[in-house]
């Protein structure tokens, strides 16, 4: 599985959660549902390209795509918080010699030179 993705991948894996969230069911989330939940945080896309992404997506085995009646729906394959859980601990890895506890310290000056 690839845990490498560009801005529209992640934006689109982050409607798909936020719908998985929400309760939509897998047979719910389709390309066009996908695209009213981006089109309505104000980012328009285009039907086509944002198709395009979710079907690089199945490759990278981030999102299953299911045949529902004449159109496909897509889930993802791992919630939010596993896949945040895989990224931080590939981080901490390559950074930090695979220790948490130094992460954490930097994540947590990080969050208090932050202006709120």
């Amino acid at each position: 599985m690839s845990y490498t993705h560009g801005a529209l991948e992640n934006e689109i894996l982050n409607a798909i959660w936020t719908m998985e969230e929400k309760g939509y069911s897998v047979k719910n989330i389709s390309v066009s549902e996908v695209l009213d939940e981006i089109n309505a945080n104000g980012n328009i896309r285009a039907y086509t390209t944002v198709k395009t992404v979710m079907d690089r997506l199945v490759e990278k085995k981030l999102l299953i795509r299911q045949k529902s009646g004449k159109k496909f729906c897509y889930k993802s394959v791992e919630s939010r918080e596993e896949m945040a859980k895989t990224a931080i601990n590939k981080l901490a890895l390559q950074y930090f010699n695979n220790d948490i506890r130094s992460l954490m310290k930097v994540l947590e000056k990080q969050c208090t030179s932050v202006k709120v």
